[in-house]
């Protein structure tokens, strides 16, 4: 019979932790030992996300609010910022990256350890794919003479998608620490709720995104 101490080895040996299927939705105080409300961890993590992007909201809406009244004062020196094609594949790489951590997120639930790390990975790849593939974007906005100081329109959309790039990187950041957790069979019951609240503002943020290109594509 398994003892905490063959537990505690395999763990520190390299194998995957034993599965706890309550922990990751409730489970005691970080000492392990229930000194705090069951879920506390959990509760405290998500309603952090909640808070963030509450603030990101504000954020984004002090920009579209800037947005409309500069345009409002000049709607014949507004300008017309190109939308560079690679956008769209960006879009489609953000939305299967999203898929594929929402999927990876349900199987770890079912102890699918294995397969986790396969779609989480892929998730995570598709993600870098479209941070790499702004960049590209960028680069061939300029390469076309359109710059920040351009016009306002294509001021606006700098600094809107500076903005939400920033908080994909960002968000970039527990994500790959989730996956080199699972790829050193470190991602033990505790640091499940860092899949999914990383998985939560992953998909905020691709909303964000939508929202964004369908302002450029249809009103700036």
């Amino acid at each position: 019979m398994p003892t905490a101490a063959s537990d505690e080895l395999l763990t520190g040996s390299g194998g995957p932790p034993p599965i706890d299927p309550e922990l990751p939705f409730g489970g005691g105080g970080p000492d392990g030992e229930g000194n705090n409300p069951p879920g506390w961890q959990r509760r405290t993590s998500l309603t952090g996300i909640v808070v963030l992007m509450c603030v990101s909201v504000m954020t984004f809406g002090s920009f579209l609010s800037a947005m409309v009244i500069r345009r409002g004062l000049g709607a014949t020196n507004w300008g017309h910022t190109p939308m560079p094609v690679l956008l769209y594949w960006n879009t489609v790489s953000l939305l299967l990256s999203s898929v594929f951590l929402d999927t990876a997120r349900r199987i770890l639930r079912k102890g699918k350890r294995q397969e986790f790390t396969w779609l989480w990975g892929a998730g995570t790849f598709c993600g870098m794919a479209f941070v790499a593939g702004q960049f590209v974007a960028w680069y061939q906005l300029a390469h076309q003479g359109v710059y920040a100081t351009t016009n306002p329109s294509a001021a606006f959309f700098y600094v809107l998608t500076w903005a939400h790039a920033a908080h994909v990187v960002g968000t970039a950041i527990p994500i790959v620490m989730v996956m080199v957790w699972a790829l050193q069979f470190r991602l033990t019951p505790k640091r499940r709720t860092t899949v999914d609240a990383a998985a939560m503002f992953w998909h905020f943020l691709d909303v964000m995104w939508i929202g964004i290109l369908l302002l450029y594509r249809y009103w700036a």
